[in-house]
């Protein structure tokens, strides 16, 4: 025996040391060491999923400073508004009302390190079960090889024992080494029951000890052994004809549950980077037309899906590899292995087409009212048009950029909106709107929102209408 072999043979019949230990226990623990090390070092700590406020960005103040900031804003502007009801004011607000702080961590850290732990802790343990299952296979259809080798040998007038050490001089595939240890045995004064027990426990295989049954029972019977031998080959070898044929045509179905995959991630990724971001209009609903219904103050587009809807795909991947394993192999185990593609995949597409887009998306920008009428009368547009401008942190314009609105009134006031509600930045990253006030006098307050990272809000105040219109 090799040093290998050596080894192994003394780790599992002197110290008895499953296999297990080595391809589930360790790795697991391993994983386990890398996840909780990341987590301890603050290098990916542990999301909040499904929060009500957005954690995943990483990059922005509290809530309480943005409020504050807000109130400070709103509060200057009623004071250059309240001097005169009729003028038209140009004002340069604050940039961002949320304050942006140094980041610290990538928000993603958490969803690499927990994929990179789990496949660290299954994939040893995946790729053996796949070893043992391809090896176990060869075994059996060269055993049923050798099976019709001796039938021949014992039709020819020669007595098992000596047939299986005539046949193990020369090469049988896969169990050459284990048949020629099986000859060994019989030389030495092992009976033939006892070598070939030995044999099926070499082998691993179920379906090779019910036949090794079959054939130790054979050699007790006398008269035709060798046609009892044949039979039990030609019988094995259909067996193992049907199960390659049934493990072809499940194929089909392995292919379907990872184009499931797949679709599965098509979707999430386009909720996340297409649909999700322009919730936000929606949120102006409860704000602004359905004040005091339980819409009211909703804010849909703020909700953090992102990490939630990662978690998805990976759960529905490996679960969905679990159940391959369990239509192809028989066996679930044999299905780890497609789990671990499948969470692999998830986290290849995640990073490529969801991380840059949700992280472009979560940067601040610097939003500015340029220009707005301060003041209307109840019912009608007001006169000033409404211009924003947005850009970057370097004071670039940022064109193509998604820009919206809500509007909130007096207690009991309807028709106030904002047309339209959301509108994309042109070329110079302008963007221009018209107000409509509501049907009760007061305070509006425009707030304008940008990739639901950066706003700014201003008032216009709305007086009765006369019978005409105008700021």
């Amino acid at each position: 025996m090799s040093r290998r072999e050596r080894l192994a043979f003394r780790l599992r019949n002197r110290y008895h040391v499953r296999r297990s230990v080595f391809t589930l226990a360790i790795p697991a623990l391993i994983g386990i060491a890398i996840l909780g090390f990341s987590i301890h070092s603050g290098f990916a700590p542990v999301p909040l999923v499904g929060a009500a406020t957005s954690t995943t960005t990483g990059t922005f103040g509290s809530a309480n400073q943005a409020a504050a900031a807000n109130q400070a804003r709103q509060a200057e502007l009623l004071a250059l508004s309240n001097g005169s009801p009729d003028q038209n004011i140009s004002v340069s607000t604050i940039p961002v009302s949320i304050p942006k702080v140094a980041q610290t961590t990538n928000p993603h850290n958490f969803d690499l390190v927990f994929t990179v732990s789990l496949i660290t802790a299954l994939a040893p343990y995946s790729a053996d079960a796949t070893l043992s299952g391809r090896r176990v296979r060869k075994y059996e259809q060269d055993f049923t090889d050798f099976l019709f080798e001796l039938s021949e040998l014992v039709r020819g007038g020669i007595d098992p024992i000596k047939a299986t050490i005539t046949l193990s001089q020369g090469s049988l595939g896969s169990i050459t080494k284990p048949v020629q240890v099986v000859a060994k045995q019989m030389e030495i004064g092992f009976t033939f029951e006892q070598a070939m027990r030995n044999l099926a426990v070499s082998l691993e295989s179920s379906l090779v000890d019910k036949y090794i049954d079959l054939v130790i029972q054979a050699s007790y019977s006398g008269g035709a052994v060798a046609n009892l031998i044949q039979r039990a080959s030609a019988d094995m070898g259909t067996f193992l004809n049907i199960e390659n044929e049934k493990r072809a045509g499940l194929s089909q179905y392995m292919l379907i549950l990872y184009a499931a995959q797949v679709i599965l991630i098509a979707i999430c990724a386009i909720l996340v980077v297409q649909f999700l971001p322009n919730l936000s209009a929606i949120s102006s609903i409860g704000t602004s037309n359905l004040a005091g219904s339980i819409l009211a103050g909703s804010d849909i587009g703020k909700v953090p899906l992102e990490r939630d809807l990662y978690l998805l795909v990976v759960v529905n991947g490996f679960l969905g590899g679990l159940v391959i394993g369990k239509i192809s192999e028989g066996k679930v185990k044999h299905g780890i292995k497609h789990g671990l593609i499948l969470v692999l995949i998830a986290l290849i597409a995640w990073s490529l087409f969801v991380v840059p887009a949700t992280s472009n998306a979560s940067v601040a920008y610097n939003v500015k009212v340029t220009s707005y009428g301060s003041s209307g009368f109840t019912g009608l547009a007001v006169q000033h048009p409404f211009v924003v401008s947005v850009n970057d942190t370097l004071g670039a314009p940022k064109a193509s950029t998604l820009v919206v609105f809500t509007i909130a009134g007096p207690p009991g006031s309807t028709g106030a909106q904002v047309i339209p509600s959301s509108i994309a930045t042109g070329p110079s990253g302008k963007a221009t709107v018209a107000v409509v006030l509501g049907s009760v006098a007061g305070p509006y307050t425009v707030t304008v929102t940008v990739n639901q990272a950066s706003s700014t809000s201003v008032t216009i105040e709305a007086t009765a209408s006369l019978g005409g219109g105008g700021d």
